[in-house]
């Protein structure tokens, strides 16, 4: 061997020695699993800022930076009505989705939606969840349920009229956007008018409506204290939503890593996203007390009138959950049950 080549060797070993461990490096640190969440709300809407971002960020930092969650909100991947489908299908990994735009697919969690149940967001879910694998989990086969809540009750938001009584509400026309809430709307004497949420703002301003029905949070996320006056507290509904996960997407994650997505759900899912909704109603209220907005809260003598006017809304949904052959009352007393524990 010529004196060059000899002292070309060296340089060629550890060129040589680099390109073999340059893989195994990169080996070391593997790219994340991206998983991709699929949102129906804007980045200005308190569960994206008080919910999903900080949960995304929780499932990175539990699991070291190896799962990567990428928010896609204001119904980028498809409409509020497609989201257990994107997930189903596997267009989302993840999303959130509420049961009352998707009117007669899950029947027994539709018991959630009757009128005056709940107080608050936390109780509420909490309640709901607890309820879950006995009487609702059958219906929610093809997808990870991660969680179920529901959002704080909404109440009655006029224009113009104060509403006291069930009889105020006589002639007048009231957003709803659920079947749940049109049929109450509809026995408390009002006209029901569907129309969605980021509409509500200019058919009120246009008086094409007189009231919607909405938690406080909309009130200063969709800034309709600009055209509100008249406020009723009475805790009309609610309408449950749930996190889901694509089964596929789930089921392909390592042990460790469904675990750290399971440890975030569940129970702790349901209590953390109901205190995040209570905390958001506080912003409408004081954006409606900021304008000078009247807030009249419905006495407990005078609930149990609004309760008898809509009695055939819950008689109703019994009577259709029974045709199908489910155990309707047995559902409802024990969400009812689970309510006086966590909800009372």
């Amino acid at each position: 061997m010529s004196l060059r080549w000899m002292g070309l060797a060296p340089t060629l070993t550890l060129a040589l020695a680099c390109l073999a461990t340059a893989p195994i490096a990169a080996q070391d640190k593997p790219q994340p699993i991206e998983l991709k969440f699929s949102s129906w709300v804007g980045v200005g809407h308190g569960h994206h800022t008080g919910v999903l971002v900080p949960w995304s960020k929780m499932i990175e930092e539990k699991s070291g930076g190896r799962l990567k969650m990428t928010i896609y909100p204001g119904s980028t991947l498809g409409k509020p009505a497609d989201h257990w489908d994107l997930v189903k299908s596997g267009i989302a990994d993840m999303g959130f989705a509420a049961l009352g735009y998707t009117p007669g697919r899950f029947p027994r969690s539709s018991v959630t939606e009757l009128p005056l149940l709940f107080k608050s967001a936390k109780g509420g879910s909490q309640a709901v969840w607890s309820i879950y694998d006995k009487d609702l989990k059958t219906e929610f086969g093809g997808v990870k349920m991660l969680w179920i809540w529901v959002h704080p009750p909404g109440q009655f938001h006029m224009a113009k009229k104060a509403v006291r009584t069930p009889e105020d509400l006589v002639g007048l026309k009231i957003r709803s956007a659920t079947p749940m809430t049109v049929n109450m709307v509809k026995m408390l004497g009002a006209t029901p008018v569907t129309i969605a949420a980021p509409e509500a703002y200019n058919a009120l301003e246009r008086g094409v409506v007189d009231g919607t029905i909405f938690p406080w949070e909309a009130i200063s996320s969709f800034k309709l204290s600009e055209v509100l006056r008249q406020h009723t507290v009475v805790d009309l509904y609610a309408t449950p939503l749930m996190t889901i996960m694509n089964q596929q997407k789930y089921d392909s994650l390592p042990p460790d890593l469904r675990k750290v997505i399971d440890d975030l759900s569940g129970a702790w899912g349901a209590e953390f996203t109901g205190s995040v909704w209570d905390k958001n109603e506080l912003e409408g209220i004081a954006a409606a007390k900021k304008v000078g907005a009247t807030i009249y809260t419905v006495p407990a003598e005078e609930r149990a009138r609004w309760a008898a006017k809509l009695k055939p809304v819950e008689d109703e949904w019994l009577t259709s959950m029974e045709g199908k052959g489910l155990p309707a009352r047995q559902i409802l007393k024990d969400l009812r049950d689970a309510i006086k524990r966590y909800d009372p």
